[in-house]
Order: structure tokens, then C-alpha cells, then sequence
């Protein structure tokens, strides 16, 4: 109801008195009925323009996938399954970590002194400099990077895949973006649960008692609660108010994929290293914007992705020595010579 209240538009006066509750109640139902039909039209040009994309390109995404067992032909199950093993780990620790905290033992008392950390390094709070100036505008170019975010650890190895003539004709990226990926956030739940770290909208909204015990605090989104009041659909309240883990704030795991992007070959097709270095910049403006991040939790997401890199390439590889060249390229266009 507090979420509600805070989502409702104030009513004009009219005919010089106050709308009754018939009229509000009125005024709600045309409103949403507004919102459904501008929703059911937007959706229906967007199936207008899925069905004519299909049209034309049926005939290339069939002959793709009928080449898609030829290509992995020479990896076998074994290496591919090995690239989706820390991805299953965590789903499974982090959709479960209500059962894992009953299993192993609730976490202990969240680490609250990151802005005290923060603060003896930079002699300020960045998120807190960055978030004195807010617009509608901005808040939707944070809220973008946020969105596509959820797509990152499954949509890129299957971009790695499309576009795997650019990346040294070879699948090797997109299993190795699968398996960083999957173990840099393996890591971070693992570490999140063994020290809990409370983001900033939580030190700054939250208010304790004489015990210590949580009174109030903000709703989980955080900064993107003003996106939700401007388009009057709490979305992003949705998103974030179902997550397991509320005091995940370091390592930053929205700096860690795109940094695992960056190594990995970046977005090849679509600007190449370039977008993928404003990729990192832009999600780490939006993590410090939103206040879902400290700087040092972005620092430490980076970092533990830099480490992985330098893991996967110095001491273990699972899929070395399981490079296939595809026909109509030369060996020299290969990522490792490049």
C-alpha cells in the first residue's frame, strides 16, 4: 500500500471540490485501461515485426541450425558441459539461497562499513556525487543497461556463436564466456553469502532501533522507483523486490559481465571493442546512479573478472586443444594471433 501511495498521481480539483471516491476509482480504470491498449498495440506491432523478420530470414536461421552439429562436432558433450557447470551452480545456489541459509546456517550481520572504506579512498561517496542530479531522461539511460542486463550470461555466448566467423572460427568464445561468466558469478553468490555487504540504498534508507533491528527501510530498486512512478507500473518493483539476496552489494556483478565481455572479444559486430569499454562505463554509471553499487563493489567486480581471465588463459583452459576452423577463413584470423 506504501509502494501504491507512493505510485498515485495527485487528482486536479474539480468543478472546485474534491474528487470524490467514485471518480478517483473511475479515473484509476481509465487509466489502466490507457496503459493495456497502449501496451496491447505496442505488443502487436512488435509480433507484426517479429512474424516479417521471420518471413525474410527463415531460410538463414534454418540452414544455421541444421549447421549447428556440424560446428560443435569436434567438442564433445563432455567440454560442452563442462562451460555450463558453473552457470548451473549458480542458479541453483542463488534461486535456493533461502533453503542453503536454512541448510548451512543463516549469514552473518551484513558488512556495513563500505562507505566508510569508501570514503578513506576517495575522500567522498562517488554514487552519492554522481545521484545529485537526477532527470527522467537519465533515469531511463540507467534503467536500459539494467534491463538487458538479465539477457548477458546466456544471450552473449549465443551472439559468440552467431558471429563466431569473427571471433577465429571457432565456438572456443562462447563456451569460454558461458563458463566465466557463470563462474565469476558462481564466486561472488558464494561470497555474498559468506559476507554479506549492504548496498547504499539500504545504509542510506534504512532506520534501527535501539536493538538494531530494522524499522524501515527503501524498496530494493532502489533509484529506478522513479521510472516505475513515471511510467506508473512498478516494474523494476517486480524485478528486485523478488530477489533473494538483499545485502549483495560487493562484488558488482553488473561491472563483472560486461568486463567478462570486454575481455572475451567483446560485442565484434556491433562496434567491437569500443562498445564494449562503453558498455563497462555505462553500467557502472547506472550502478552508481541507481545507488545499487558502490565504486568499490564495481572496482571489485572487474577485478575478480580480470582474475578469472588471466585464470582461464595462464592455468586452466577446459577447451584447449578443441579449436576447429571453419572453412572460408584463414588460420591467421584468429582470435589468439589478432
Amino acid at each position: 500500500n506504501e509502494y501504491k501511495s507512493y505510485l498515485r498521481v495527485p487528482m486536479t480539483i474539480i468543478l472546485g471540490r474534491a474528487p470524490s471516491r467514485t471518480t478517483k476509482k473511475l479515473s484509476s480504470v481509465m487509466n489502466r485501461h490507457r496503459i493495456w491498449e497502449s501496451w496491447d498495440k505496442f505488443s502487436t506491432s512488435v509480433r507484426d515485426v517479429a512474424e516479417a523478420e521471420w518471413q525474410y530470414r527463415k531460410e538463414e536461421l534454418l540452414r544455421t541450425c541444421s549447421r549447428i552439429p556440424d560446428t560443435i562436432g569436434d567438442y564433445p558433450l563432455k567440454t560442452v558441459l563442462i562451460s555450463t557447470i558453473p552457470a548451473i551452480c549458480f542458479m541453483t545456489f542463488f534461486n535456493f539461497f533461502s533453503f542453503w541459509t536454512k541448510v548451512l546456517g543463516a549469514p552473518r550481520e551484513p558488512f556495513a562499513q563500505l562507505p566508510a572504506i569508501e570514503y578513506a579512498i576517495f575522500g567522498c561517496l562517488p554514487h552519492q556525487v554522481i545521484s545529485r542530479y537526477t532527470h527522467p531522461i537519465l533515469d531511463i539511460l540507467a534503467g536500459i543497461p539494467y534491463l538487458a542486463h538479465f539477457l548477458l550470461p546466456f544471450g552473449y555466448p549465443v551472439y559468440c556463436y552467431y558471429h563466431r566467423r569473427k571471433l577465429g572460427n571457432t565456438i572456443e568464445p562462447a563456451l569460454r564466456g558461458l563458463w566465466l561468466g557463470g563462474s565469476c558469478a558462481f564466486i561472488s553468490v558464494v561470497f555474498q553469502y559468506l559476507c554479506p555487504t549492504s548496498p547504499p540504498w539500504f545504509n542510506d534508507s534504512v532506520v534501527l532501533d535501539s536493538t538494531g533491528h530494522v524499522i524501515s527501510r527503501g524498496f530494493n530498486e532502489a533509484g529506478f522507483q522513479r521510472i516505475d512512478a513515471l511510467f506508473r507500473m512498478p516494474l523494476f518493483h517486480e524485478i528486485y523486490s523478488n530477489a533473494p539476496i538483499t545485502h549483495g552489494s560487493f562484488p558488482s556483478l553488473h561491472a563483472a559481465f560486461p568486463a567478462i565481455i570486454f575481455l572475451n572479444g567483446s560485442w565484434v559486430a556491433h562496434g567491437g571493442w569500443k562498445f564494449g569499454l562503453f558498455h563497462c562505463f555505462w553500467i557502472s554509471w547506472a550502478a552508481l546512479y541507481s545507488h545499487h553499487h558502490y565504486l568499490i563493489d564495481i572496482i571489485g567486480g572487474i577485478s575478480l573478472s580480470f582474475l578469472l581471465f588471466r585464470f582461464y588463459h595462464r592455468i586452466w583452459n577446459p577447451f584447449a586443444g578443441k579449436r576447429r576452423a571453419l572453412p572460408g577463413r584463414s588460420r591467421r584470423a584468429s582470435l589468439e594471433e589478432v
